[in-house]
C-alpha cells in the first residue's frame, strides 16, 4: 500500500512538473488593466533558423575622387537608395538603389543648409526628401540634394516621424545634478515659430542613461551594461517601440501616447564579473584615470541593445547574450516570439543593420570600409521579396 501511495504520489508531481514546463514554453496573452500582455517563455516557438543570404550590392565609395569619407555610418532608404556619412565631420554622399554615385549631401559651413564639423550630424529619409540634423537645426532637401529650407530647434531629433514630428532622447538633470532622468518624447515641429513643441511622453525613466562614477565626477555609456531607454518606430503602423533596456518588456504605443501593448520575454540578464569587465574594455581600465569602471560597472549586462520593426509588421530584437556579445529576436506582428535568426559565417549581429529584404554592413577591403547589401533567401514571412 505504501509503495503504491508513494508511486501516485510521485506520477502527481510528474504530472505537476511537466504541466509546469510545458507552460513555460507556451505564448499566452493576459490583458491587465485593459492593455494586452504578450508572456512570452525563454525560448522561441520554432526555435533557431540560419540565415540564408546572397550579396546584391557593393558599394566603394573611395571610387569617387570627391568622397573622402574617413569614418561613415550609413542610411538606407527602403528602395536601396544609401547615404553614407561622417556625423562627426559634417560630410555625407548619395547613392542610388544600384549603387550609382548621385553627389554630397549639405556642406560644411555655417549658412543655410550648412553644418560645421564636430556637430551631431544625422541625414533622414522621408518619401522624396532628405533632412538633415545638427547643429540645433533641421535642414529639408529634395531628392536631389538641392537646399529647400531649415528652422532651428531646440531638441536634437532621434527619429523623425513625418515633417511635422519627431521623437527625441531627452535628457534631464536635477538642481543638485545628482539624478539623471531619460524621457522618450514625441515633439512638433511649428513652421509658424520656427521652433519645436514638445506635445508628450511616451516613456520615462530616473537614473539612467550612465553608468555613474562613484566620486561624482563623470561616467561612462556604453550598449552592454548601460541602463537607457531603447525605441523604434515603425512608419507602415504608425507604432513606437519603447523599452528600458535593463528589462526585456516592450511598449507598443500609438502618436497619441497609448499603450496598445506590452511584450515581454522570460528572460534572466547575464552576470558579469570583475574579470569580464577588465576583458571588455582591456587596456582602458589599465589606466588609472579610468579604473573606477571595475568598480562602478554593473554585475548584470543590460537586456536589450536595438529593436527593430519591419515591413513585414515583424519586430527584431537585439538581445545582449554575453560580455559584448548579442542574439536576434524575432517576434511576429502580434509580438510572440518565434524564432531566433543566426548569421552566416559567424558574423556578430552587432556589424548588421536589418532592413525588410535582408541586411547590410561595411566590410573592410585594402584597409577601406566598403557598403554591403545582402538579402535574405530563406524566411519569406520576415524579409519581403
Amino acid at each position: 500500500m505504501k509503495k503504491a501511495a508513494l508511486g501516485i504520489v510521485l506520477g502527481t508531481c510528474l504530472i505537476g512538473l511537466l504541466r509546469t514546463l510545458q507552460a513555460q514554453d507556451k505564448i499566452e496573452i493576459k490583458t491587465i488593466d485593459g492593455i494586452p500582455h504578450v508572456l512570452n517563455p525563454a525560448k522561441p516557438l520554432k526555435g533557431t533558423v540560419q540565415l540564408e543570404v546572397e550579396k546584391v550590392l557593393t558599394i566603394n565609395p573611395y571610387d569617387q575622387p570627391d568622397v573622402a569619407l574617413k569614418n561613415y555610418s550609413v542610411l538606407r532608404r527602403e528602395d536601396g537608395a544609401v547615404i553614407l556619412y561622417d556625423p562627426s565631420d559634417a560630410e555625407a554622399h548619395r547613392f542610388g538603389p544600384r549603387g550609382d554615385y548621385l553627389g554630397p549631401l549639405a556642406k560644411k559651413g555655417q549658412g543655410p543648409g550648412e553644418f560645421s564639423p564636430q556637430t551631431v550630424f544625422t541625414p533622414f529619409y522621408l518619401g522624396d526628401r532628405i533632412f538633415v540634423s545638427g547643429a540645433m537645426k533641421l535642414a529639408e532637401f529634395d531628392k536631389d540634394g538641392k537646399y529647400l529650407r531649415e528652422q532651428k530647434l531646440k531638441d536634437r531629433p532621434s527619429i523623425l516621424i513625418d515633417d511635422t514630428h519627431f521623437l527625441c532622447d531627452r535628457t534631464d538633470w536635477n538642481k543638485e545634478r545628482t539624478e539623471m532622468t531619460k524621457t522618450l518624447t514625441l515633439v512638433r515641429i511649428t513652421k509658424e515659430s520656427l521652433s519645436d513643441v514638445r506635445v508628450l511622453d511616451l516613456l520615462q525613466k530616473a537614473n539612467i542613461g550612465q553608468i555613474m562614477n562613484k566620486s561624482g565626477r563623470g561616467g561612462l555609456v556604453d550598449p552592454w551594461g548601460t541602463p537607457n531607454l531603447c525605441f523604434a518606430f515603425d512608419r507602415a503602423a504608425k507604432k513606437v517601440y519603447a523599452a528600458v533596456n535593463s528589462e526585456y518588456r516592450i511598449y507598443v504605443k500609438n502618436l497619441k501616447g497609448e499603450t496598445l501593448s506590452i511584450i515581454e520575454k522570460t528572460h534572466e540578464n547575464v552576470k558579469v564579473s570583475r574579470k569580464d569587465v577588465e576583458t571588455m574594455f582591456g587596456n582602458l581600465v589599465k589606466n588609472d584615470t579610468f579604473k573606477w569602471i571595475l568598480d562602478a560597472y554593473p554585475d548584470r549586462l543590460v537586456a536589450m541593445n536595438d529593436i527593430q520593426p519591419l515591413a513585414s509588421g515583424w519586430i527584431l530584437v537585439r538581445r545582449v547574450s554575453g560580455p559584448r556579445e548579442t542574439e536576434i529576436d524575432a517576434f511576429d506582428a502580434e509580438g510572440k516570439y518565434i524564432y531566433v535568426l543566426k548569421l552566416p559565417g559567424g558574423l556578430s549581429p552587432e556589424r548588421v543593420k536589418f532592413h525588410d529584404r535582408g541586411y547590410s554592413l561595411t566590410e573592410t577591403k585594402d584597409e577601406f570600409q566598403i557598403y554591403v547589401d545582402y538579402r535574405i533567401k530563406n524566411l519569406p514571412e520576415v524579409f519581403v521579396k
